[in-house]
């Protein structure tokens, strides 16, 4: 059978081609789906030497309990397509460079999964409660990671809230007064 020749309709198929395809194509869907769970898992994120230093920091965080791809994959089925797709990526870095440094964009980061409640629409309540988590800090361009960048990746960040100092880098003349 000539494939090329189906598809332009100069043959035809029989029944056992129909079923050979179908059975073909159920199996790449099932490998396809296995493959997209089992490489979700934060455990495969710690078989690579390169992640292994990630996946020992974030074993001894707070979010240890948070699996990787809720952090670094978008939500919903396109998510998943771009994750993997990065992920294939990576794989090819891996194969064929000799030197590979991991690392999220902060835009990577989804935070917000998980915490959308931190953020406060009152700037004036929360700041009188000295909270920082305002809309006002969102609405400048900053992210989550702006202060709490290494939270889950530094074993010497990873447990603690930022310090008066990461504040004073953008309100120094504030915390003068």
């Amino acid at each position: 059978m000539n494939l090329w020749m189906v598809l332009r309709g100069k043959e035809k198929l029989t029944g056992r081609q129909v079923v050979l395809f179908g059975a073909i194509i159920v199996f790449l869907l099932i490998s396809a789906g296995w493959s997209a769970a089992y490489t979700s898992r934060s455990e495969f994120c710690g078989t690579c030497h390169e992640m292994d230093s990630m996946y020992q920091s974030w074993q001894t965080s707070a979010h240890k309990n948070v699996a990787c791809e809720d952090c670094h994959a978008e939500p919903g089925a396109i998510g998943v397509v771009k994750t993997k797709a990065k992920g294939m990526r990576e794989v090819y870095v891996h194969v064929t460079s000799s030197k590979i440094e991991p690392k999220a964009n902060e835009s990577d980061i989804n935070c917000y999964n998980c915490h959308q409640d931190k953020v406060k629409i009152n700037a004036d309540k929360a700041l009188a409660a000295k909270d920082p988590h305002t809309v006002k800090h969102f609405d400048d361009g900053m992210t989550c990671v702006t202060c709490h960048s290494g939270l889950v990746h530094d074993t010497k960040l990873n447990n603690m809230v930022p310090s008066r100092d990461t504040c004073a880098r953008c309100h120094l003349d504030a915390m003068q007064r």
